[in-house]
C-alpha cells in the first residue's frame, strides 16, 4: 500500500510539474519593440490608440494581459536625461498615478511602489474596478524615456499566479 501511495504521489507530481513547464512553454513571446519582449498566453491583438501602441490578449478564464509602450520623449517631449533625475521621486510618481486615475476612473488604486528589474526603475500599482470588482495589476518598466506597462486584469475571486508569469516574462533584447 505505501508503494502504490508512494508511486501515485509520484505520477501525480510528475504530471503536475510537466503541466506548468508546458503551459509556459506553450505561451507566445510578442517584441514590443527593439528593446523588451513579452510574452502572453495566446496571440495578442495589436491596437493603436492616440497613437500608442498596445498588445492585449483575453483568455478562456477571462483574465485580460496587455502590455502598452509610451515614449514619454514623444507624449511629454522628456528624453532620458531629462527623466533620469525624477524618475525615483514622490512628485513624478503621484503624477504618473494621476494619469492613471484619469484613464480608469472607475477604479480605486493603492500607492505606486518603485522598485528595479536589472538596473531600471519599475512601478507597480494594484487597482480594483468599482462596479464589477475586476483586480487590476500594473507593473512598469521604464528604459531611457520609455516606459513598457504591462497589466494584467482578473475576476473578482479567481486566484491565479499567472501575473507572475507574465510580470515574470519580460526580455531585454540583445542589441
Amino acid at each position: 500500500m505505501k508503494k502504490t501511495s508512494f508511486f501515485l504521489l509520484l505520477v501525480l507530481t510528475m504530471l503536475v510539474g510537466t503541466a506548468q513547464i508546458y503551459a509556459q512553454a506553450s505561451w507566445v513571446t510578442k517584441k514590443i519593440d527593439n528593446r523588451l519582449s513579452v510574452k502572453f498566453p495566446g496571440e495578442p491583438q495589436k491596437t493603436i490608440r492616440n497613437g500608442v501602441d498596445s498588445y492585449i490578449f483575453k483568455g478562456n478564464d477571462s483574465i485580460s494581459y496587455s502590455s502598452t509602450l509610451i515614449d514619454y520623449k514623444v507624449l511629454a517631449h522628456l528624453d532620458s536625461a531629462t527623466l533620469a533625475p525624477i524618475k525615483d521621486s514622490q512628485g513624478f510618481v503621484d503624477r504618473m498615478k494621476e494619469g492613471i486615475v484619469a484613464q480608469k476612473a472607475n477604479y480605486t488604486f493603492g500607492d505606486i511602489i518603485i522598485g528595479t528589474w536589472k538596473n531600471y526603475t519599475t512601478y507597480n500599482i494594484t487597482g480594483a474596478d468599482n462596479t464589477n470588482k475586476k483586480k487590476l495589476l500594473i507593473h512598469m518598466i521604464l528604459i531611457g524615456s520609455k516606459m513598457y506597462m504591462l497589466s494584467y486584469l482578473v475576476p473578482d475571486g479567481l486566484v491565479t499566479k499567472n501575473n507572475e508569469m507574465f510580470f515574470g516574462s519580460a526580455e531585454l533584447s540583445k542589441i
